[in-house]
């Protein structure tokens, strides 16, 4: 309904106004609308939409959007300055086209036809509003908990505050989008599973605590309890790799008796070791764009549109092996 509104409203507008008027207007067009993203070679990316009432609305900007995305725990908001190289199109268009394939070829088809045509001019800005993906199901770093249970317990067992409040091991990374929670370089992941290999013990709860004191292991830098914390336990960390890029992975340390060196109170044996897995995650966000003081022109004539502050739409944006560092 939003989008026939848009339709009539420029309709409107064109019949009212003679070359030259510049109106103050706000499309009436829906800003949830999910939008598409097209990118080409040197980094020029289009965001753009057809609507059922065949208007081709688009963005080509050369902002990198994972420059305010990557290593970073909260994304916020952002705005891209409309100029020659940002710059957005209003088209009205004489038959229905998919978005896609209208925009995302390098050589534009050649129908349907343009019917009216609107240009940016430089000045105002386009506004990113970047937000993650939630959900009772949504598992940011992948080690087998959702982010909703990523949260701070209180006393009856309730969550309470946010996920980004939780930070474990005070690496500065939450919880939620860190692989190893405690810092001892095995990941969550593998620190839940419940299985009795390697004498691992599972309490009442059905969570795995090798020394049985209270702390889950993958939340427990020292699991077996022994006085050496995890990390410092993994003996063949620089014989595997090298002195400044050992091969992290105290699983494969085992003491005498067949177990890893960290499930093994009755080895004592350590080695120093301060280097940590990368925290290497993908994450899914949803971007929502809004228009702010933007001018269109027309391209046959002096009509001039106006936007003060207008919703385009939100599109997804997701990451794929992006590592975010500890903060102090």
């Amino acid at each position: 309904m939003k989008r026939h509104l848009l339709f009539l409203a420029i309709t409107l507008f064109f019949l009212s106004c003679d070359d030259g008027d510049i109106i103050v207007s706000d499309f009436n067009f829906d800003s949830d609308s999910v939008l598409n993203l097209c990118e080409f070679e040197g980094d020029n990316k289009v965001l753009h939409i057809v609507t059922e009432s065949n208007e081709a609305i688009s963005f080509t900007y050369e902002q990198n959007i994972l420059e305010n995305i990557e290593n970073v725990i909260n994304p916020g908001v952002f705005s891209v300055p409309i100029n020659e190289s940002n710059r957005i199109n209003y088209r009205r268009l004489d038959a229905s086209v998919e978005s896609n394939e209208y925009f995302c070829q390098q050589i534009p088809p050649s129908g349907p036809n343009v019917l009216e045509e609107f240009e940016s001019t430089s000045g105002g800005s386009v506004e990113f509003t970047i937000t993650r993906v939630s959900g009772p199901e949504v598992d940011t770093d992948g080690d087998g908990i959702p982010d909703v249970q990523e949260r701070q317990v209180d006393d009856n067992g309730d969550f309470f505050g946010t996920v980004f409040d939780l930070d474990t091991d005070n690496d500065g990374i939450p919880n939620f989008l860190d692989i190893d929670d405690d810092n001892d370089n095995v990941p969550t992941s593998i620190e839940r599973l419940e299985n009795l290999e390697f004498n691992r013990v599972i309490n009442e709860n059905g969570i795995i605590d090798t020394d049985e004191d209270g702390i889950p292991n993958y939340l427990d830098p020292d699991d077996d309890g022994d006085g050496i914390i995890t990390r410092y336990e993994d003996l063949n960390a620089f014989e595997e790799g090298t002195l400044s890029d050992p091969v992290l992975n105290p699983e494969n340390s085992f003491s005498d008796i067949g177990i890893p060196n960290y499930l093994d109170a009755t080895s004592s044996e350590s080695l120093t070791v301060d280097f940590y897995r990368d925290n290497e995650i993908s994450r899914q966000f949803n971007i929502t764009v809004v228009f702010s003081n933007i001018t269109l022109e027309n391209n046959d004539s002096e009509r001039t549109i106006r936007l003060n502050s207008q919703g385009f739409g939100v599109f997804p944006f997701n990451t794929n092996q992006e590592i975010i560092e500890f903060r102090d």
